[in-house]
């Protein structure tokens, strides 16, 4: 790994966890772009900082790989993978899909205690989002308020293909985020699909859901280009 690498501390080995540890840890450092695209993800030096084996760090690898963060490729090793502007497209377009499918099932079975909880995790991202906060939080806060309403469809499956495409595009779809202005406008689409749900309108939560993952990526590829372009 470069130079620019995270520092990785070492895992409890006697908890029999440690490949879980690591993939969890790398997982983090991908989804917040410590590591960056085709960056060189080398065993024995991840060995090292995680101290232990390679073997928990390959079980680790290994589990990465399946979920399309990472790849193997021959004379190279594990690399971390990237994405190109069709994949994220193709992606983001799936994801709106999904999720506006679960958006609508959740108000066909919500309850007083998933209303709850969504209007905590609303509030949760409001105060705890914009100046002064890393992407980082405000990624697990985003996903925590939309999560907290595609849980409410009691679709595990479903939940689980969603929260794998979100790990999948969050480090290039956060990008948006950064634009200025940004915090109130996706304040105010929080806002809209809260209401929707308070009025449990499954119609207008699912084509409000739709339209805020739609747009929130058409703005980070812009944002994507312009970095590109500078």
């Amino acid at each position: 790994m470069s130079d620019a690498s995270p520092i990785f501390t070492p895992v409890d080995t006697k908890s029999g966890s440690a490949s879980l540890e690591i993939a969890e840890a790398l997982r983090r450092a991908i989804t917040d772009g410590a590591l960056t695209d085709a960056q060189p993800l080398r065993q024995s030096e991840l060995a090292r900082n995680f101290g232990v084996s390679t073997i928990p760090v390959r079980e680790a690898l290994k589990q990465l790989e399946a979920e399309g963060l990472i790849a193997f490729l021959p004379h190279r090793g594990a690399v971390v993978t990237g994405m190109s502007e069709a994949d994220i497209l193709e992606y983001s377009d799936i994801r709106a899909s999904l999720e506006s499918m679960a958006a609508g099932l959740a108000m066909t079975t919500l309850t007083r205690v998933d209303l709850a909880r969504i209007e905590d995790a609303y509030e949760s991202f409001v105060s705890g989002t914009g100046d002064g906060h890393d992407m980082a939080q405000s990624g697990r806060l985003n996903w925590e308020f939309h999560g907290a309403i595609y849980a409410a469809a009691r679709r595990p499956r479903l939940y689980g293909m969603i929260h794998d495409l979100h790990s999948r595009l969050y480090r290039y779809i956060r990008a948006h985020l950064e634009l200025p202005g940004r915090k109130a406008a996706t304040d105010a689409e929080h806002f809209r699909i809260l209401l929707a749900c308070r009025e449990r309108n499954g119609e207008e939560l699912a084509r409000l859901t739709k339209q805020h993952i739609q747009e929130a990526a058409s703005l980070s590829l812009d944002v994507i280009r312009s970095r590109k372009s500078s």
